[in-house]
């Protein structure tokens, strides 16, 4: 059964599956598929294609056994999603965020307050963004992964979280992705490698390849990056 507000705004051609939740002054525009399990908050607007509350699955070529059951997907309040954003079930987005055209966000992941997840962004499984933090266009966020509140990631930014590069099978203990604090910049087309730490207020240069951890409040270029200077 569904529960969907008197105030909502819904598009006839919008697909809304049973057992889902839409609060006060939602808008849906055109061709929305919203399926089981999902709750959008107060005051969000979901544009042309979106698919909310999709399902993992696996025609049995993955080495990353897939959950069958999830937990709500949750869009907060005043949210966009701009055209064809996908968001998987069991993840939970903040409040006020702006979603780009085609970005994707799988399942279990959190994403903070007041945050950018631009145009053709994926995020993997089960990682987590802090407030505030901005991830511009054609980025890959690997899964198991950590971001902090108010970073700032580029274009083209590639992260990683195996090693092995799926020569051995699944295991969490060394598929990880990095962990990044708070105030972090990182500059366009930078590769993170599994596993590393990037302490709070570090900038990574353009095209820096982040093969160790970073300590805080450094900054970082080249192939293999390396500290330049401290930050002032």
């Amino acid at each position: 059964m569904n529960i969907i507000s008197s105030s909502a705004d819904i598009a006839k051609t919008a697909v809304i599956h049973n057992g889902v939740i839409i609060e006060d002054d939602v808008i849906i525009h055109d061709f929305v598929v919203i399926y089981s399990n999902t709750i959008v908050k107060k005051g969000t607007e979901i544009f042309d294609h979106c698919v909310l509350g999709k399902l993992p699955m696996t025609p049995g070529i993955t080495s990353r056994k897939l959950k069958t059951e999830l937990e709500h997907l949750v869009v907060g309040e005043n949210c966009v999603l701009c055209p064809g954003v996908v968001l998987y079930t069991g993840t939970m987005i903040g409040n006020n965020n702006l979603l780009g055209d085609f970005c994707s966000i799988r399942e279990e992941c959190i994403i903070g307050n007041f945050c950018i997840i631009s145009r053709n962004v994926s995020v993997n499984y089960n990682t987590v963004i802090g407030d505030n933090t901005k991830i511009m266009d054609n980025s890959h966020i690997t899964g198991n992964m950590k971001i902090g509140s108010n970073c700032f990631i580029s274009v083209l930014v590639a992260t990683t979280n195996d090693n092995t590069m799926g020569r051995e099978e699944y295991d969490e203990k060394h598929v990880k992705g990095a962990t990044i604090g708070d105030f972090v910049t990182i500059g366009a087309a930078a590769n993170i490698l599994p596993g590393v730490n990037i302490g709070n207020n570090v900038i990574v240069g353009a095209s820096a390849l982040v093969t160790k951890d970073i300590p805080a409040n450094k900054v970082v270029m080249g192939i293999p990056a390396r500290i330049i200077r401290d930050m002032e």
